[in-house]
């Protein structure tokens, strides 16, 4: 099979794209990376401490060189932040250097993730608190709604359905990924 070198997972946070990586990884006998720790790695901070240093333009450019110098020197599966495909040109880059592969989960299902995540930054206030539940999942949707159309883009999708293990969900996506390399 001619699988290219490197893969790229894409999704909206809360999607699973860590947990299904690693195992696509594992399957592939690729190495494994998350784009976030390389952030956390080159930026010598953590997120939280990126966004409440310098706000989301900055985490946005530490994110953006981490996946240019990862598109130049990396060879296996990735698994990219929710907000990582900035805009057409970072998508089309990394369908020219990779596979773009969208892992797509019930929205009900990533607000139930993040909203028990507390190292989420967009989970907390100005204050620093979590934030209504109702308030979340209308900022989210937001986000979400304005993402949606570059995750559409990938060249594989996948529906996450409730009560798949992680192991199913990796296994229906190698059969994807096999379809569309053969």
């Amino acid at each position: 099979m001619n699988v290219p070198e490197i893969i790229f997972l894409c999704g909206f946070m809360g999607t699973g794209k860590t947990t299904i990586g690693r195992k696509l990884a594992q399957k592939l006998d690729y190495p494994f990376l998350d784009l976030d720790d390389r952030i956390v790695e080159r930026a010598g901070q953590s997120i939280p401490d990126i966004f409440e240093a310098g706000g989301e333009g900055r985490f946005r450019t530490v994110e953006r060189k981490a996946l240019m110098e990862v598109c130049r020197s990396f060879k296996g599966v990735v698994a990219l932040g929710g907000g990582s495909l900035q805009n057409q040109h970072l998508l089309d880059h990394l369908k020219l250097n990779g596979l773009l592969i969208f892992i797509e989960t019930p929205f009900s299902v990533l607000i139930d993730r993040i909203y028990q995540d507390k190292n989420r930054p967009l989970l907390l206030d100005e204050s620093g608190n979590v934030k209504e539940r109702k308030t979340l999942e209308e900022e989210l949707r937001f986000l979400y709604d304005d993402r949606l159309p570059l995750y559409r883009q990938a060249s594989i999708s996948i529906q996450m359905s409730r009560g798949e293990s992680p192991e199913e969900q990796v296994e229906t996506l190698f059969k994807k990924i096999r379809n569309h390399v053969a």
